[in-house]
């Protein structure tokens, strides 16, 4: 007999997200997208994503910090919210309340460095808003989607276009093309009229303009157009809702509780071994240090700070795969699991007290700066990681785990930001000159201008020196969107210093 044919049970392969009909079950990169979502953007999506791109033209600072920069990231935000088809929910609206706070210490905060980093944590955090992430894994995910799913959100909108185009026939193409040229005719002949009457006039017209010649393009064009392909994006992906099919399993527990009783306990060990090393160096000041190592209590400071550092991140991460992989179904294991974990937290926080006395001592003898202000603030931020991971412990839960490090980690960027870290490298630095005669005036010269007033501390002529280059930078007000608080308060207290933007330091 012929041998029957089967039938092809295999299923299609899927689509591009950029298809022509990504709705139908579209499964893409182990991502679903929501099936009633329309072929073509709804008109209001069109209307935001226009208004962005003209707000974020206008307020576009000469530089990555003003309230520029907060009015463009409030601008895009507000507009994905509006273009989505649900609102967010309560944690979604204080994540995007998280977001705005972040974005707004560049309107009062002049350090570039701390802005930079607060508009990276805006970044991450608006777009777990956008996908709706609830885990570090949808986070990681959020951040891929928007690359993927460009192309299909460009075409998104442009049929909204391309349907409001539709049936509008153009009759009179000679009428059209006449009263355009008019209009440009007009339009150009008195913008020249009214710049050569007034110079504010023409400056706002070099700013509107786009340059026309054969390599550049005015920058705000490209800033407006840059957010409006954000905006597009951001509401596409509101609206396609693309979510993993696969959710992860729990990690099983190991099968004996040796098995991560064993490596826990031994890094416990270790660590409560090196904390009673160092209870004679905390204690025994540098005498002790001189006579035992060989070194000044600041080279002894310096040369483990680094270890530390990475001791309590690698320990944090040993702390977290060994509660994930340890079995507490019985009242045993959970106060094994709550003994040897709790006593690793409770020693990783005396391994950070150990590393921030180190760095304070380092820094009273060789000056701060801003690595070494930066990695304070991070040591202080794995402290406060390491107490949210005991208070899970203690609870035994930790279904809101990634999103209470998530709060601890925005509020510690934005106490960072309100503490004025070069205005503390500024103050320590001058005490440090004080006691000592010594100071950095080209590393204090290439401070922001939040650091003005204590820099004014200094003698003269060092002082000016110090301040030169500030003083040259807020003499330059550019245009509005580059105004800060920092820059507002340093033109304030330089008023009547009588600092030169011209002074040479002399070498110290």
């Amino acid at each position: 007999m012929p041998e029957s044919v089967q039938p092809d049970t295999t299923p299609p392969s899927p689509g591009l997200p950029w298809g022509d009909e990504p709705y139908d079950d579209t499964r893409w990169w182990m991502v679903d997208t929501e099936p009633d979502t329309p072929a073509a953007a709804p008109r209001r999506v069109l209307v935001v994503v226009v208004l962005t791109a003209i707000a974020a033209a206008v307020s576009m600072p000469s530089q990555a910090s003003g309230i520029g920069m907060t009015l463009i990231g409030i601008a895009v935000i507000a507009a994905v919210l509006v273009g989505s088809p649900r609102r967010p929910s309560i944690a979604g609206i204080l994540a995007v309340v998280a977001v705005v706070a972040l974005l707004s210490v560049t309107a009062w905060r002049s350090a570039g460095w701390v802005s930079a980093t607060c508009l990276a944590l805006a970044v991450v955090t608006a777009l777990a808003v956008v996908v709706d992430a609830r885990s570090a894994r949808e986070t990681a995910l959020g951040a891929v989607l928007p690359i993927v799913f460009a192309p299909q959100a460009v075409r998104w909108v442009s049929r909204t276009v391309a349907d409001a185009r539709a049936g509008r026939r153009i009759d009179n193409v000679r009428g059209v093309a006449a009263v355009a040229a008019l209009t440009v005719v007009l339009a150009v002949v008195f913008g020249a009229l009214f710049a050569t009457a007034d110079t504010r006039f023409a400056d706002l017209l070099d700013d509107v303009t786009p340059d026309l010649g054969p390599v550049s393009v005015g920058p705000q064009v490209v800033v407006g157009l840059a957010a409006a392909l954000v905006v597009t994006v951001g509401v596409h992906l509101r609206w396609v809702r693309p979510r993993s099919p696969h959710r992860p399993a729990a990690p099983r527990p190991l099968g004996d509780t040796w098995m991560w009783a064993v490596p826990a306990g031994t890094v416990l060990g270790i660590s409560v071994a090196f904390l009673l090393t160092q209870a004679p160096t905390l204690f025994g000041g540098d005498d002790y240090v001189q006579t035992t190592a060989g070194l000044t209590y600041a080279d002894y400071a310096r040369s483990g700070f680094w270890q530390l550092f990475v001791v309590t991140a690698l320990t944090i991460v040993v702390v977290s795969v060994a509660w994930r992989r340890s079995a507490r179904d019985t009242r045993t294991e959970r106060a094994l699991a709550r003994g040897i974990l709790g006593g690793l937290c409770l020693a990783t926080l005396a391994v950070v007290a150990s590393a921030l006395h180190r760095m304070d001592l380092y820094t009273g003898a060789f000056g701060a700066t801003r690595l070494r202000v930066g990695a304070s603030a991070v040591e202080w931020w794995f402290a406060a990681v390491v107490v949210v991971l005991m208070a899970a412990g203690v609870g035994l839960r930790t279904r809101h785990l990634p999103r209470i490090i998530a709060a601890v980690t925005i509020g510690a960027a934005l106490a960072f930001a309100v503490s004025n870290p070069d205005a503390r490298i500024a103050a320590t630095n001058v005490d440090r000159f004080a006691d000592t005669g010594r100071i950095d005036i080209d590393y204090l010269a290439g401070l922001s201008p939040d650091a003005t007033e204590e820099l004014l501390d200094l003698p003269r002529p060092i002082r000016d020196c110090a301040l030169a280059a500030i003083a040259a930078d807020v003499a330059d007000t550019g245009r509005w969107t580059d105004l800060d608080l920092g820059r507002a308060h340093a033109r304030t207290a330089l008023d009547g210093a009588g600092i030169a933007p011209t002074a040479t330091c002399p070498p110290r």
